[in-house]
């Protein structure tokens, strides 16, 4: 029996942060021979060489992906378990039956879960999607995910998984006390709609008023100056005193973790599960965020005592002020989705399936 690892599409941050983690640090908790396989969707050329620990089969698109995993899926032996597939060729897979219930092992990574998109080919493809995403062995997943995956597929396994997050590896000081300062929001984590820019720059403006300032980073993903132009339009009207930064640059991690470091608040008001990295990094630096209650991830905050601040509750400074202070008396080592806590997860689940016979 082989257990092989999918990464089915080509999302270079978070696969190469799964592909460390595993050659890092997996290889030595939960230590595999031959090395682990892995089939990776990448323009990188180079990615074997960055993860020496590793098998790795490096293909270039989703669709010739789906064909190598099809063609392996034929030795019903071969198991896969798929991190965030991004892939409607997978999908399609396994409603033919090319890829077998028992075969296909899922990390939901949050997206796939979800039906954000309006437009009609998707809404199509959804129906058909909904269909194979009850089709598989078992998934692994946030609480929250597990909650709504389970509400529509309440007879496939599920067990309690969390990605691993990248973390700041030196501390950073945060911002000071926002008691007298004037209050510095970081807005959404990328420049995709799903953020939902405008309504949580209306929501800022009727909550806290002119005397905020609000940073928005809008680097990622490409192409999209026309929806930057209509979220600096937006705030323009709503904040005329020039309060609102927007990053368009694509920042790198630690660029990234010097804007973190200057905000009091955070503000995310996804409608479904997103920015774990971002929330998590918040966390590490004693900073309260805002969420919307349609992003189940608050499940998970909740489990692990920690400050949950809904958009649609009343908020103000003195709020804030008093999450900030639950966040730096909590036990950040006891967090289940921070390192090392979350490695227990790995260590058991790939013990399971390495060892699982047919």
């Amino acid at each position: 029996m082989a257990i092989i690892h999918v990464l089915g599409a080509d999302i270079p941050h978070h696969n190469k942060t799964l592909l460390a983690f595993f050659n890092h640090v997996l290889t030595t908790e939960v230590p595999c021979s031959p090395a682990r396989k892995f089939i990776v969707v990448t323009q990188d050329i180079a990615l074997t060489e960055q993860f020496p620990n590793l098998s790795i089969e490096c293909v270039a698109s989703k669709k010739q992906l789906a064909h190598v995993v099809t063609q392996l899926a034929k030795n019903r032996q071969t198991l896969f378990f798929c991190h965030g597939q991004f892939n409607p060729y997978l999908w399609l897979a396994l409603l033919s039956g090319k890829i077998k219930k028992h075969q296909l092992h899922w990390h939901i990574w949050g997206a796939d879960l979800y039906e954000a998109s309006r437009s009609l080919k998707f809404r199509l493809f959804y129906t058909l999607r909904r269909r194979a995403q009850g089709r598989i062995a078992a998934v692994y997943a946030t609480l929250g995910d597990l909650s709504v995956y389970q509400q529509k597929y309440p007879q496939i396994p599920g067990h309690k998984l969390y990605f691993p997050t990248k973390m700041a590896t030196t501390p950073q000081n945060s911002a000071e006390e926002c008691s007298t300062l004037p209050l510095t929001i970081l807005l959404g984590n990328s420049g995709d709609p799903t953020n939902r820019h405008c309504q949580a720059l209306t929501q800022i403006a009727q909550r806290f008023g002119q005397q905020v300032k609000v940073v928005i980073p809008m680097g990622y993903p490409d192409n999209n100056h026309d929806y930057i132009a209509r979220v600096n339009t937006h705030a323009s009207q709503l904040f005329p005193s020039g309060q609102v930064e927007i990053l368009t640059e694509k920042l790198n991690f630690d660029e990234y973790l010097a804007v973190v470091a200057r905000c009091h608040l955070g503000y995310f008001i996804f409608a479904r599960q997103q920015g774990i990295g971002t929330l998590s990094l918040l966390i590490d630096k004693n900073i309260p965020f805002v969420i919307s209650r349609k992003n189940p991830f608050w499940r998970d905050l909740a489990a692990q005592q920690l400050p949950v601040l809904f958009d649609e509750d009343p908020i103000d400074r003195e709020i804030i002020q008093r999450a900030r202070q639950q966040l730096t008396h909590h036990d950040k080592a006891t967090i289940e989705f921070f390192s090392p806590a979350y490695l227990q997860g790995w260590r058991d689940i790939l013990q399971r399936l390495e060892g699982m016979e047919l």
